[in-house]
């Protein structure tokens, strides 16, 4: 007989919204026996908050993200809020979405066009690329496709491409790149001879930015030049998103490239996404959540309260180390072999940032993965022992779950490479902002390795300059709870293996690696018992001034202004106060030119290394300390809280003061910061007002360094006519500011002694050479070890004896690290 299931089914014909009950009701595959506690916490407590225009969906990685989405999006489709679209960072993560959907039961598809998908029948799965982009189906300027309600996976890992798709970029020798230098050009050298200079050259570390007063009054030619390359290759992906906010963009030059972007993504050139009535964000738990606001227009107050699990054990077991706190005279060369030998054994995978880092893995790595290969070789690594994996700047996107990674490195501190993001690294150098950033990237590359609550990974922080960055006071708070909580227990075993060996490290590794009973309970003990974290971290500043930029949009740049002034008027960090002043005196120059000049005067007091006014900038001699050297460099050392930490500091100092084609400025930076360590009066005159050489040490006694770094010049044969220029400029610079009252060294820092024949260097010129920067970098860890080891840093007289017997007084110095022209 057959039954009539109409009869049955009467009176519950209606759709289910709540996401949990649709789990029940889906044709699912036997694995989904239920949600788990975590996806059910969010589930519930999205359920209930669910008509919010923008949601933040939190959860640790291997907390189950994917089905999480799947099911808001069937419960959008299923209360009549249609479309329905989930987004990914890639093509990779979209096909894991699809194959997830298919198993849990629910209709995907990857056709914009498809019936299924425009009548809310069915979830369309696509890469970030296919929704924002100047030709995006979902429409640009116009809504082609509506949007009801839409996931944004991995949000932070989006944001990247986001970002790139609404900036233009055009390399030298373009018809755009050519014009725009011809045009901003005696500008740039307003800004700084030298940098022009170095652009000319090509420097690989040089970003040179136009002032915003040359860039808004040349407008006109501005948008001739880009409107007639519209269809350029430069453009053509491009410009229809940014062609109506091209005054509100900042335009860089750097080697061989420039970068026109605007201080916000104007996302309501794609308004399918701005308009949508259901924005749904699901990151990891990542502390700061201040770039979605920025970049996706997200509204702050909605995403300032984050939807978690309940509690935090839904992260797998992590056991975190910096073998360089747990011993400072660890060498990267003894960490490298170790983990070469362990990846005889298990899966390790090192990420990098850069390229250049990458050679130093080179004879121990059995496969090198960027983005042209990275989805073949994760899935080598998912299928098989490998050995050791070295990963180039990829702290997101990627799973690495179980025998994949049991150990993985993060080698060196996250670098950037656009050349907007460059430029404002190193206009926040130092800063907390800067801070956040760094962490939140290093949070993303640790989280790699544990994909799920049941899997575990040592994670080993390596490099000098990270550990000094992790052990600043204010970086802890930056990680998220479930991290923070981890860390510290690693901290806990770093306490009790201070002063040991490799082959003990090794030993309490395997703890983890085993699953030792007493780790793995320590480890859940300390995550269960993290406090938890209501609130996101939502920068407010960083929201005034999106709304500043969204004013200035509609040519209302008197709010743009109140806006700006708010945010500076909220900022206590100089550095950071001086970079808001200066958008301030960008919208400022629209209504009043004179204004504008002397608020960047005033931003320019704050951080040195803005823009410089129309009037120039007044110099103000350097002087030595009137305390002396000893007293000075006692002074610079009360920073420190113990003897260990100087021993950070000073060994992420020497792994600055290295020889690379990449690191230039951040060499620039450390002799700033090891003049002053060592008692000197320190600046960086080219830095700060865009003349002069690159550093400056007053020694007392009226004497001076004059210095010129050129630690990039790794391949030269000889020092360059170019190079010897700047140093002889410099020279004139210092005698016209000093006078000849004062005594000046012209120092050349350059892996060679011999000038090329065009070259004209001054008699006076004496270089720090390889053999120059060994010595005076070994005498510095001596002498940094001596001072810790008697525990005499607090002491004017040990650090005087102390600075005598390492030679680096102010009378011995020249002699310990300097060489005559032509020295061999």
């Amino acid at each position: 007989m057959n039954l009539d299931f109409a009869k049955l089914n009467a009176g519950t014909g209606a759709k289910q919204t709540d996401p949990r009950k649709i789990f029940t009701t889906l044709k699912r595959d036997a694995r989904f026996k239920r949600p788990l506690d975590e996806q059910a916490d969010v589930l519930d407590a999205w359920y209930v908050r669910r008509n919010a225009k923008d949601l933040t969906l939190k959860m640790n990685t291997g907390g189950g993200k994917t089905v999480v989405g799947l099911l808001c999006l069937q419960s959008a489709l299923n209360e009549n809020v249609k479309p329905a679209v989930y987004v990914t960072p890639d093509n990779f993560l979209a096909n894991q979405v699809i194959q997830e959907a298919k198993a849990l039961g629910i209709s995907t598809t990857e056709d914009e066009e498809d019936p299924d998908f425009l009548a809310g029948r069915a979830i369309l799965v696509v890469n970030v690329w296919k929704l924002f982009n100047a030709r995006s189906v979902f429409g640009v300027g116009q809504v082609k496709i509506p949007i009801g309600c839409i996931v944004v996976d991995d949000a932070h890992a989006c944001l990247g491409v986001v970002h790139d798709q609404f900036s233009i970029k055009a390399d030298a020798s373009t018809l755009v790149y050519d014009g725009l230098f011809n045009l901003f050009e005696n500008d740039l050298d307003h800004q700084s001879p030298t940098g022009l200079l170095d652009l000319k050259a090509n420097d690989s570390n040089i970003v040179m930015v136009v002032p915003y007063w040359a860039w808004q009054s040349h407008q006109k030619e501005v948008l001739a030049l880009l409107h007639a390359q519209r269809a350029s290759a430069d453009l053509e992906w491009s410009w229809p998103l940014l062609r109506d906010c091209i005054p509100l963009c900042t335009c860089v030059f750097g080697s061989r490239q420039v970068e026109i972007s605007p201080h916000f993504v104007p996302i309501d050139r794609i308004p399918s996404f701005a308009n949508a009535k259901r924005r749904i964000y699901m990151t990891a738990t990542l502390a700061d959540d201040t770039i979605l606001a920025s970049h996706f227009g997200a509204v702050a107050d909605e995403i300032a309260k984050p939807i978690r699990p309940k509690g935090g054990g839904d992260i797998g077991d992590r056991m975190i180390l910096a073998p360089q706190e747990i011993n400072p005279d660890f060498k990267m060369e003894e960490i490298r072999a170790l983990l070469s030998g362990i990846a005889e054994q298990l899966n390790v995978v090192v990420i990098v940032p850069s390229r250049e880092r990458a050679k130093f893995w080179k004879d121990v790595a059995n496969q090198t993965l960027d983005k042209d290969n990275i989805q073949a070789g994760v899935q080598r690594l998912k299928d098989s022992l490998l050995g050791l994996t070295v990963l180039i700047n990829k702290y997101d996107g990627i799973d690495l779950p179980g025998e994949a990674c049991e150990l993985l490195v993060i080698d060196g501190l996250p670098e950037v490479y656009g050349l907007s993001e460059r430029l404002e690294m190193l206009l926040l150098d130092g800063t907390k902002r800067q801070l956040v950033r760094q962490i939140q990237r290093i949070e993303q590359g640790m989280g790699r390795g544990v994909r799920s609550s049941d899997d575990h990974c040592v994670v080993l922080l390596l490099g000098s300059r990270l550990t000094q960055r992790l052990h600043q006071p204010e970086a802890e708070e930056m990680f998220s709870s479930a991290t923070r909580a981890q860390i510290a227990l690693g901290k806990g075993v770093a306490e009790q293996l201070r002063g040991q060996s490799l082959i003990k490290l090794a030993e309490i590794m395997k703890l983890c690696l085993e699953q030792d009973d007493d780790w793995v309970q320590a480890g859940r003990n300390a995550v269960v018992n993290a406090p938890p974290i209501e609130d996101g971290r939502i920068d407010a500043n960083h929201v005034l001034l999106r709304e500043a930029f969204d004013a200035a949009r509609v040519s209302r740049y008197d709010i743009a202004m109140s806006k700006a002034q708010e945010a500076v008027n909220n900022t206590t960090e100089r550095q950071i106060r001086g970079y808001l002043k200066q958008q301030l005196a960008e919208y400022t120059n629209y209504t009043d030119a004179v204004r504008a000049q002397e608020l960047q005067l005033a931003a320019l007091t704050d951080n040195q290394r803005l823009l410089k006014p129309l009037a120039g900038t007044t110099y103000h001699r350097l002087n030595a300390p009137t305390s002396g050297q000893a007293a000075t460099a006692v002074q610079f050392m009360t920073r420190f809280l113990e003897g260990n930490d100087i021993i950070i500091w000073v060994n992420g100092l020497l792994e600055d003061l290295q020889w690379s084609e990449e690191g230039s400025k951040r060499f620039e930076a450390a002799m700033k910061d090891l003049g002053s360590f060592l008692g000197f009066g320190s600046e960086r005159p080219e830095d700060q007002v865009g003349r002069g050489p690159d550093n400056l040490w007053a020694l007392g006694n009226s004497a001076y360094w004059v210095i010129e770094c050129k630690s990039g010049a790794v391949f030269a044969d000889r020092i360059s006519k170019h190079d010897t220029n700047q140093l002889n400029g410099s020279i004139v610079w210092f005698d016209e500011k000093y006078g000849h009252t004062c005594t000046r060294r012209p120092i050349m820092v350059h892996p060679k002694t011999i000038f090329e024949h065009a070259a004209s260097p001054h008699p006076d010129i004496r270089i720090v050479n390889v053999r120059g920067l060994d010595k005076l970098r070994n005498a510095i860890k001596a002498y940094s070890i001596s001072l810790v080891s008697a525990g005499g840093y607090t002491d004017a007289k040990v650090v005087q004896k102390q600075l005598l017997h390492h030679k680096l007084s102010a009378t011995e110095i020249e002699a310990l690290c300097t060489v005559a022209q032509t020295a061999k």
